[in-house]
């Protein structure tokens, strides 16, 4: 039984001195001292314990402080009331895990069409996709494979921002209405223009915890893919900064 109660965070005296207190029921002090065989000096300090536990309380009667237990199931009641400050603070403590270990860098380099098609495939996973410096040479690098990938990514209702490289060409293929259908415009792609001088020739697609440097040279396409949290939230940041000078 002792062992039990050790669970509510008690020593041993602690529980000692409860024992004695559920045997007495109403007490002096003096008398919980002389029954349990600790020192009146201590019995104090327990019963002060005991008190900020829930298992203790006193009254005062002829200027007297007499001492009594509560009740043993105020044990249960005591113990839910942990269980539930504890489920209360979970959220923060794993925030303070999360803080503390840190994934490391990962960097992978995709080459051809094919690690193309391994990276834009991951984008599939995620919710919400951001891009810069997108210049319309993905239905040239990759025709069949793209038009299947816009589709799925529509039926996964993933979300797109993308800042095209302003060009007379780009806007041009953009009103075509074949194009406009296969990108699903206004329907979780939306798009504006930024002049070429604020970009950079690469293209930098930003989703999850991850970001793709994407070069599309027809003959020898290649992709760098890094995953940190870090990185990622640093060029969503930078993306949606530009999308709010970007023209539409």
């Amino acid at each position: 039984m002792k062992e039990e109660l050790k669970l509510l965070g008690l020593n041993d005296i602690d529980i000692e001195v409860y024992l004695t207190l559920l045997e007495l029921g109403e007490s002096l002090a003096s008398e919980i001292a002389h029954k349990s065989g600790i020192p009146r000096a201590s019995i104090y300090d327990i019963l002060e314990r005991l008190e900020k536990e829930g298992l203790a309380s006193y009254i005062v009667k002829d200027f007297k402080k007499y001492f009594s237990a509560a009740e043993p199931e105020i044990i249960i009641e005591s113990l839910e009331y942990k269980k539930q400050r504890i489920k209360d603070i979970l959220p923060k403590l794993n925030d303070i895990k999360a803080q503390g270990v840190r994934k490391p860098i990962k960097t992978e380099v995709y080459e051809g069409k094919k690690g193309l098609q391994t990276v834009m495939n991951l984008i599939l996973e995620e919710k919400e996709l951001f891009v810069i410096g997108a210049s319309r040479k993905s239905p040239e690098v990759l025709p069949y494979f793209i038009e299947k990938w816009h589709k799925e990514r529509k039926k996964r209702k993933i979300k797109v921002k993308i800042i095209y490289n302003d060009s007379k060409k780009i806007r041009e293929s953009l009103k075509d209405s074949e194009a406009r259908k296969m990108l699903g415009v206004k329907k979780g792609w939306h798009y504006r223009f930024l002049h070429t001088n604020y970009l950079s020739p690469i293209m930098t697609l930003v989703f999850g915890e991850r970001v793709a440097l994407v070069n599309w040279v027809k003959d020898q396409p290649s992709a760098i893919l890094i995953e940190s949290k870090d990185i990622a939230e640093t060029n969503k940041q930078y993306i949606l900064d530009l999308w709010k000078l970007a023209k539409k």
